[in-house]
């Protein structure tokens, strides 16, 4: 069933799933691997220091330099497999080893960060929780609670923390991770301030990837781009060794802070270096996927899409898939892969809800049932109620034929400090539906002050109906 929707989500959608997931993924994966970074790759390590953003280098010349790393995203892969695989083995030789068996959670977590595999991330859940049954005093603690973050939980999160703050030692690290994690927990809640201070808290204690991350992913949202680039350069500059697909998501991050201003052009580029050093991530792709529809190339688009759906199975490329179809009249393959869809977000939605909600809510709004979008809104907002789900309530309560429900929902956004055009582009339809002209055009006027194309029509890269 195709939910009809307001016709100001028309030619928005993949540019909205684009930016909202590849940042989530961004973030995500620079937080959860703050912890690995911090106090190692230091200068006199032996390995070719790249000092900036213009000395990094592409996968091809990485590999020319013979370091024994991974350049590509093919090879990364492997060596998480091949990490997965010594750490079940050294958890069957040591199984009352409580760090021993938490390693096969971390390799897990590692290898879906990459894949964003939710049966990894269900998987390291279960084994450290089998370490913390080991030593229930200490055990994989900061781990655990990363994990929790990661995968939307953010109830589970506070509790491990709060254990971590009774310890009679503390790590500096660890100090500084947990405050950044507390920041996050403000930010995911919508207490900005809050998450600001402990942010620059954490990053003030001990210098971090994930520190610098998070203050570029926090002034990015709160529109400082200016800001938020001196972090990722912040960032990028403590890096040594070719780390490809750390570099690349600098790249994606910068690609996604000009592509929410409607900067396409210096998007693009960041999207094509970024592809250069890290070839082969389906994350990369799907962003070069939605430049090409841009441009109105929707041939290559597809093809790009098809073969991200092909090798990953992820439910997001089906959508993409399902529809391009749409719009190009094809509704047999549109709804055939819109099928394929409904059936991987029901898998994931089984498996880890909280991560699936965002995604499963943009599936249902497009091909799917009104109320059961916002159903899933609903909880969605409920376990974290900031800018981001608000505005995907909003959405579903505009699907519902509900623009009073919209507005309640969304003003709160609107006046948070968060900058986007998305929460002004729902603003203006429920506005216009209540009769409020006078504020249906204001809101008009901020979402194109935000990003020009807020109300461009593309139907290439349209697979929301209207």
């Amino acid at each position: 069933m195709i939910c009809r929707v307001p016709d100001a989500r028309l030619g928005d959608a993949v540019k909205r799933l684009a930016l909202r997931y590849g940042l989530l993924v961004l973030v995500l994966a620079a937080i959860s691997g703050a912890i690995a970074w911090i106090g190692r790759e230091r200068p006199g390590s032996g390995i070719r220091h790249y000092a900036n953003a213009e000395q990094a280098v592409t996968a091809a010349q990485a590999a020319a330099d013979q370091q024994g790393v991974p350049v590509d995203y093919r090879q990364t892969l492997a060596r998480l497999n091949d990490g997965v695989a010594r750490a079940r083995t050294a958890a069957a030789a040591q199984p009352g080893e409580w760090p021993v068996v938490a390693g096969v959670g971390d390799a897990l977590t590692a290898r879906a960060r990459l894949t964003n595999a939710f049966p990894d991330y269900a998987e390291a859940g279960r084994w450290y929780d089998r370490a913390m049954a080991i030593d229930p005093r200490i055990g994989p603690r900061l781990a655990r609670a990363t994990w929790n973050f990661s995968i939307h939980r953010l109830a589970a999160v506070e509790p491990d923390l709060k254990r971590m703050d009774a310890y009679v030692v503390k790590e500096d690290g660890d100090v500084a991770a947990a405050l950044g994690l507390r920041g996050d927990l403000a930010f995911f809640t919508g207490d900005y301030p809050r998450a600001l201070d402990l942010y620059e808290r954490s990053h003030a204690r001990m210098g971090s990837l994930g520190g610098s991350f998070r203050l570029a992913n926090y002034w990015a949202r709160m529109g400082d781009p200016a800001k938020a680039e001196l972090y990722i350069a912040e960032a990028e500059g403590a890096l040594h060794g070719p780390l490809q697909q750390t570099r690349a998501f600098f790249e994606l991050q910068r690609g996604m802070i000009a592509f929410a201003a409607g900067d396409w052009p210096s998007a693009g580029r960041h999207y094509v270096r970024a592809n250069a050093i890290f070839p082969g991530y389906w994350l990369i792709e799907e962003h070069l996927a939605t430049m090409l529809a841009l441009k109105g190339d929707t041939k290559r688009a597809m093809a790009l899409y098809q073969a991200i759906a092909r090798r990953t199975a992820m439910p997001e490329a089906y959508d993409a898939v399902a529809g391009l179809y749409r719009a190009q009249g094809d509704l047999a393959q549109s709804q055939a892969w819109a099928a394929r869809a409904q059936a991987g977000w029901r898998e994931r939605l089984a498996l880890l809800p909280e991560a699936a909600y965002g995604h499963a809510l943009d599936h249902e709004l497009a091909f799917g049932d009104p109320a059961r979008a916002l159903a899933i809104a609903q909880r969605n907002f409920a376990n974290r109620p900031y800018a981001d789900s608000a505005t995907g309530l909003a959405w579903a309560y505009m699907a519902n034929h509900r623009p009073a429900d919209a507005i309640r929902t969304i003003e709160p956004v609107l006046s948070s400090g968060w900058v986007a055009a998305e929460p002004w582009i729902v603003a203006t339809e429920a506005y216009a539906l209540s009769g409020q002209a006078a504020k249906a055009d204001d809101a008009r006027k901020r979402a194109l002050a935000i990003n020009p194309h807020s109300f461009d029509r593309n139907p290439g890269v349209t697979w929301l109906d209207h």
